[in-house]
């Protein structure tokens, strides 16, 4: 890793209103490029809004969001070409008859990786295993000064996704997020348990943790803001406020990183044979069992 100039936009994108919430990204672009800064890190479903599950039921909807993100994202991919700035970006990915929560990590307009969002949210108030379907691979961004690893918002609630990045050479953990409360009054209990995990994160796996929040309402649910930098030792080195737009430009010192490596040696000592076994087992078990179950529902049919 190299010291990196990281600009954090905290925003409050426009539900459905593509090229409204485009424009807003490529003059952020501007302004990130001009301060200096090497990437722009921009929220979960930062291009079309959160809610837009709902909405892309419709066809003639579906088919409008897919043609303009699509039209957007080469806009914004040949501005980062021309600034020489790398763009993390959050959009509906629609692959066939499947729609994906996605991050794309952009190098100077070069996809350099893509994020399909691995754990969906489907308790309380979330209901995103409704309209989208599952990532099945936790991802790894190289960019110009520094390894990246990818999760989006849930993902970061399961501990296994940032070992994994990690112990496959993230030095950064990018957390592109969308937490939303009823209540705005539950705005800093939410944002205790959001540091809770990402504090514990960038110290257990020796790496910075960045979280960027979407602000706004949509349908009553307010979005949290409350983003933050972790340093590898597990403090906070800047927080953004509860539920207003902002922008802030932090630095990643490379030195920080290498030092508390050095000192923690926790990746390098990682027994990942020990897992590969123990995953395996479990694998074996659960296909042995799915078996059990599938004779048993046959041997029913059959009685039937």
């Amino acid at each position: 890793m190299q010291d990196l100039t990281l600009s954090i936009a905290q925003l409050l994108p426009t539900l459905l209103d593509v090229r409204g919430n485009t424009g807003k990204i490529l003059d952020l672009m501007e302004d990130a490029s001009r301060n200096g800064s090497d990437l722009l890190f921009l929220p979960e479903m930062a291009l079309t809004g959160y809610g837009v599950g709902e909405a892309i039921k419709d066809p003639c909807v579906r088919k409008m969001v897919e043609a303009e993100t699509r039209s957007s994202l080469e806009e914004i991919r040949k501005a980062g070409k021309r600034l020489k700035l790398d763009v993390l970006v959050s959009y509906p990915l629609f692959s066939g008859k499947k729609v994906y929560i996605a991050a794309e990590y952009l190098q100077s307009g070069k996809r350099a990786a893509l994020h399909r969002k691995i754990n969906l949210c489907n308790y309380d108030h979330y209901t995103e295993h409704l309209h989208f379907a599952e990532g099945n691979s936790p991802t790894v961004a190289r960019g110009g000064k520094a390894a990246f690893g990818l999760l989006l918002c849930e993902d970061s609630w399961h501990a296994l996704n940032g070992i994994v990045e990690t112990l496959c050479g993230a030095e950064v953990l990018l957390v592109p997020a969308a937490p939303c409360v009823p209540d705005l009054s539950e705005g800093k209990a939410s944002i205790a348990r959001w540091e809770t995990i990402t504090k514990g994160t960038a110290f257990l796996q020796t790496s910075f943790v960045v979280m960027g929040s979407l602000v706004g309402t949509e349908k009553n649910l307010n979005f949290l803001g409350g983003s933050h930098v972790v340093s590898p030792e597990g403090e906070i080195l800047l927080r953004l406020p509860l539920f207003e737009e902002a922008v802030v430009q932090v630095r990643l010192e490379a030195a920080l990183l290498e030092n508390t490596r050095q000192k923690r040696p926790l990746l390098r000592n990682e027994r990942i044979c020990v897992y590969r076994e123990a995953f395996g087992k479990m694998t074996s078990r659960s296909a042995k069992m799915g078996s059990s179950r599938q004779k048993r529902t046959l041997s029913q049919e059959e009685e039937v």
